[in-house]
Formats: C-alpha cells, sequence, structure tokens
C-alpha cells in the first residue's frame, strides 16, 4: 500500500498521475476502523440506523418523481397503448371484423416504454440534489464524526457540491436513457424477427460499456465531497481507484446494483412494496458501501501521499521560524556574543589596576 512507501517515487504509474489534495473533515482523523471496512459498514448501518433514516428520508422526498414515472406511470402508459389495439376479431357481436397483430401491438408497448425513459430523464437529474445531500452526510458517519443536526449537514452537502453531483447523475441519466433505448430496440427486432447478430454485438457492447462507465461512480460519488479537489481532478482520481481496486469493486458494485433492477421487472402491487422496503435499508447500504470503498483509497494511498507532498513545505516553514525567533541587536549583530566579547575588556583592565597599587 502506498501508505507503507518511503518516498513519492517508489510508487506506480498511476498513482503518479493522481491529483492530491486534503480531505474535507468536520473533526480531527479517528484513524482506520480496526475490524475491517465491510464490518464498519453494517456496523453503522445499525448503530446509527435512526440517522441513517432521516437522510433517508431527504432522499425519498426528491426520489418521488422517479418513482411514480417508473411504478406507475411505465404501467399506465403500456396499457393505454395496448387497449388501442383489438386481439379478438371475428368473435360474434362484441368483437366484430379482424384482429390486429399482436406483433404490432408489442412494438407500441415498447415504443410507450421508450417515452417512459424519456421522463426518467428530469425526474433522474431532480434526484441529483438529494445525492450531494446523502453523501455528505454519509462521509461524517463513517469518519465517526456526530451528525446531530442531519438536515443542517443534508443541505450544507446541496449547497457544497449540487453542481459536481448534477453534472455526473445528468450524464449517468443520459447513460440509462442509451440503455435502455438499446434494449428496447432489441426486443423490438426480436419480436420483428430481425434480430441479427449485429444487433447482438450491439447489445452486449453497450451493457459492458455503460457497467464500466457507470462502475466509476462507486468511487467518485463518495470522493466529491471528501476531497477538496476540482471537479475534473475528482474525476481523473476515481477512474485510477476504479481501475486499481477493480478486482474487489467490480463484484461489490454487482451487488450493490442487481437489487435495483427489481424496480424495471414489474410493477404490480407487491413488487411495489418490496422496492419501498429496498429503497428504506437498501440506499443507505448502497450508499455506506460506495463511502466505504471510496475512504479505503483515502486512507490507503491519496492520503498518505498528499502529506508526503506537504511534508518538505511543512519543514520549510518550521525552518523559518526558527531563524525569525532568534535575538538580534538593534544594529544587525547578535546580542549574545558581542556581550561576550566585552567581557575579557574588563577583565583586562581589572588586572591591570590590580598590578598598579601593588
Amino acid at each position: 500500500m502506498a501508505k507503507n512507501k518511503k518516498n513519492k517515487d517508489d510508487i506506480g504509474y498511476l498513482y503518479k498521475q493522481l491529483a492530491l489534495g486534503p480531505e474535507i473533515r468536520g473533526e480531527e482523523p479517528k484513524g482506520a476502523y480496526p475490524k475491517g471496512r465491510i464490518r464498519q459498514v453494517f456496523n453503522v448501518f445499525s448503530a446509527e440506523l435512526n440517522t441513517l433514516m432521516r437522510v433517508n428520508g431527504w432522499v425519498i422526498l426528491f426520489m418521488i418523481p422517479l418513482l411514480v414515472v417508473i411504478l406507475w406511470y411505465s404501467g399506465y402508459a403500456a396499457n393505454i397503448e395496448a387497449a388501442k389495439f383489438n386481439f379478438m376479431g371475428n368473435v360474434g357481436m362484441a368483437y366484430p371484423g379482424g384482429s390486429d397483430d399482436a406483433v404490432q401491438g408489442l412494438i407500441a408497448v415498447y415504443h410507450a416504454y421508450q417515452n417512459v425513459l424519456y421522463l426518467t430523464l428530469p425526474a433522474i437529474v431532480i434526484l441529483s440534489i438529494a445525492v450531494a445531500g446523502a453523501f455528505n452526510c454519509l462521509k461524517k458517519l463513517m469518519w465517526g464524526e456526530k451528525l446531530t443536526k442531519v438536515t443542517r449537514v443534508f443541505f450544507q452537502g446541496v449547497k457544497n457540491y449540487w453542481y459536481k453531483y448534477l453534472i455526473v447523475v445528468a450524464i449517468d441519466a443520459l447513460l440509462i436513457l442509451a440503455l435502455g433505448s438499446t434494449v428496447l430496440y432489441f426486443l423490438e427486432c426480436r419480436a420483428l424477427g430481425t434480430a441479427t447478430a449485429g444487433v447482438w454485438v450491439l447489445l452486449i457492447f453497450v451493457c459492458i460499456a455503460e457497467f464500466l462507465i457507470l462502475y466509476v461512480n462507486m468511487m467518485l460519488l463518495p470522493m466529491m465531497c471528501e476531497v477538496d479537489l476540482p471537479f475534473f481532478k475528482q474525476l481523473k482520481d476515481a477512474i485510477i481507484f476504479s481501475i486499481k481496486y477493480a478486482i474487489l469493486g467490480l463484484p461489490v458494485f454487482i451487488i450493490c446494483l442487481l437489487p435495483f433492477c427489481l424496480m424495471f421487472l414489474s410493477s404490480s402491487f407487491i413488487m411495489i412494496i418490496l422496492v419501498m422496503v429496498l429503497i428504506m435499508f437498501g440506499l443507505p447500504l448502497v450508499g455506506l458501501t460506495f463511502t466505504a470503498m471510496s475512504q479505503a483509497a483515502l486512507d490507503n494511498i491519496l492520503t498518505p501521499l498528499y502529506m508526503l507532498s506537504i511534508a518538505p513545505k511543512n519543514e520549510n516553514k518550521k525552518g523559518k521560524k526558527q531563524v525569525n525567533k532568534q535575538p538580534t541587536h538593534k544594529n544587525g549583530g547578535k546580542a549574545p556574543k558581542q556581550a561576550e566579547a566585552k567581557q575579557p575588556e574588563v577583565k583586562q583592565a581589572e588586572t591591570k589596576t590590580e598590578t598598579e597599587e601593588k
């Protein structure tokens, strides 16, 4: 680990590209958690459950537009499109005439889902406000700092970091739109029987590429309120740490992501209840996990390197202070040495007077 390196030149190439900066703490560091990061996540979750529920309450408030679009409007829009088609033709007096093709109805439903995806864009952007406040609270809980005024700390995060989170979450929303549109295009091609090898390759490429891009969020989202650096330097550090921690980070990111895919599988009443329970308890756990990963990178690599970089500056400042503290004579000479130089002359004068008296 970087904290065991004696010299900054001993580290690898990627670590040399890191932008270094101080941590944004409210209290003095309390040292590394002795029982490991995973246990720290669950211990903080159980010990600070009341505080986490208050933070999560603000998040859910800003998430209401997204929940309405996904859990209600998606099913409503699909039913409206499906009701326009007649699949029961030539059945007595109730259903006269020919029936519509089922494939046409299915494609119309896919088009309705495409419109739902467009509506998720502003809903996710609204959610970015809550993400800024939530991670500002989570970093303090994971650092062991006191968090008594949750609302105040939450909106301090919104005030200080909203623009950074707006940029990142808006890009994430566009990526989700691109991924959803690709999946719907694939399903439409399958329904029409035109799903060629190129369509399969497109789907696989988009899924892998967007998964890797979204994976950077695990480091970037907490780091934007943990380290005092400009946005693009934080982004560069997050990419570097995502690469270096990929062996551990990728499985953790998949585990955090899978439960929330349930939101897109069904809009039944039971599924809505399960999703609400997942949001109440799953969101805090995911946020704490992301924060634990980023703080592991800070504690092991970035902060030790930053302390090494500022050590020579601190030594120079101490040396200047010591030089300035040395007492000097009014004329510029050093007083103690002048006094010592004059003392022998006085002694010589005393010895002369003694010999003359004799």
